[in-house]
């Protein structure tokens, strides 16, 4: 089987760096282990209160939390954040093993590290469903572990009627077959692939992406796989997605000096940003690598599918909490604002929020009424946020040359922008 050739610099830092990680047991396990074991116990934070997605700032009934209640409410943001990525890894996993079979040589350097990624995925997998199931026990309820992943259009605003349509169980439909067979013709039918995406709502784009990067590419031949660029658009994908996780996960513990966080979640967090950290560069190192290699006509093909995956993510993205309130008063849904509002009903089940009981329709309602000066106002986490995003999509918008429809995303290109500027994180800031 022919297989694509890459930089050999890029598989031995990639090794070198798995093996430096490695040298030491670095499974995830034995934390999540001691995690359930020990439950949620006393008045530490499992997250900074600025990375939980809810107005706690402005709104007085967060505020009038006890320690012991912040500290449960904290633990079941952790436990459903994890859960997120978990379910975004699982994707990945598909993905990898696909790459790998049909890109690389087997058991080359390329091949291996990919599967060494699926290993580690396996292990943070496991260890976040540990996690969660203790957190569901300690509150006293039952809770599905499935989740609808950054790769199921989560990456932007979704509307409610599609999320309601969203399964996360793979099913073969008519158009996939259409898509499955573009594939299979070859680099002439990537433009009826583009045009019949074209034609379809958020929801079924990303089902058509989802398919082509991974089970498409179980199904095709290396050769297609190959031609297609399909590992490339997996790969970059896969980097959006590694953003927007190494920017969660970097300042959920922030500020350590401020905060009594609780060690186990620390340790979690660490192990897992340790290997996220080698997966992050993976992405995108081997992404370009493969882009690189592809022919002109599957280069303009990813290259199509990765500036709308970035222009919903910037849109989504660099927006504010209140911002995203109105959105979702519109029938739309934002992943941060969906599981901040999911962790507070599940927390509420918990018997030491038994005081807190509340309708969270009319919280929001009352969220939405806050002075309109709030609209644009970030605090000190979001600029840190929006700041490390904009650094890493310039990346990414600059290596493939995309063209931003700028109209289109209005103030929040502007966002972007200044974003990307900035200098000097404040304490609050009033953005475009």
């Amino acid at each position: 089987m022919n297989s694509v050739q890459i930089d050999s610099r890029i598989p031995k830092i990639q090794n070198k760096l798995f093996e430096q990680a490695h040298t030491h047991s670095l499974e995830l396990k034995p934390v999540a282990i001691a995690m359930s074991k020990q439950g949620i116990k006393g008045e530490k934070l499992y997250s900074h209160p600025g990375m939980l997605p809810l107005p706690v700032p402005i709104c007085e009934y967060l505020f009038s939390f006890n320690a012991r209640q912040m500290s449960i409410l904290s633990a079941t943001f952790f436990a459903n954040f994890y859960k997120y990525v978990a379910n975004s890894e699982y994707q990945s996993l598909i993905s990898n093993m696909s790459i790998a079979e049909k890109v690389f040589a087997p058991y080359s350097d390329e091949f291996m590290i990919l599967h060494q990624e699926t290993n580690e995925e396996m292990d943070h997998i496991w260890s976040f469903r540990t996690v969660y199931s203790m957190v569901c026990r300690e509150i006293g309820i039952q809770s599905s572990f499935d989740e609808p992943s950054f790769f199921y259009g989560t990456v932007g605003a979704v509307t409610q009627s599609d999320f309601e349509k969203f399964d996360t169980r793979f099913s073969f439909d008519e158009n996939l077959n259409t898509i499955l067979s573009h594939l299979q013709k070859g680099k002439s039918f990537f433009k009826k692939i583009v045009e019949q995406t074209q034609q379809q709502d958020t929801n079924s784009t990303y089902r058509t992406l989802r398919f082509m990067i991974g089970d498409a590419m179980r199904m095709l031949p290396a050769e297609k796989v190959q031609e297609s660029g399909l590992g490339s658009l997996a790969l970059l994908y896969r980097y959006m997605a590694n953003i927007e996780l190494k920017k969660s996960e970097a300042f959920l513990f922030d500020s350590p000096e401020n905060f009594d966080y609780e060690p186990l979640a620390f340790e979690l967090n660490q192990g897992h940003l340790t290997d996220e950290a080698r997966h992050y560069t993976t992405s995108f190192e081997l992404g370009v690598e493969l882009y690189k290699a592809a022919p002109p006509e599957a280069q303009d093909f990813v290259r199509h599918f990765l500036q709308i995956i970035v222009e919903d993510y910037i849109n989504a993205s660099f927006t504010t909490y209140l911002e995203k309130l109105d959105m979702t008063a519109q029938g739309m849904l934002l992943t941060d604002t969906r599981i901040g509002l999911n962790s507070l009903r599940m927390s509420l089940h918990h018997p030491e929020l038994a005081d807190k009981q509340v309708d969270i329709n009319q919280l929001v309602h009352s969220w939405r009424q806050v002075s309109s000066k709030w609209r644009n106002i970030i605090g000190y986490i979001e600029q840190k946020s929006w700041q490390y995003k904009s650094q890493q999509l310039e990346r990414l918008i600059k290596e493939l040359r995309l063209e931003l429809n700028t109209t289109k995303l209005g103030n929040r290109y502007e966002r972007y922008q200044d974003a990307l500027a900035i200098k000097e994180i404040q304490k609050v800031v009033e953005v475009a």
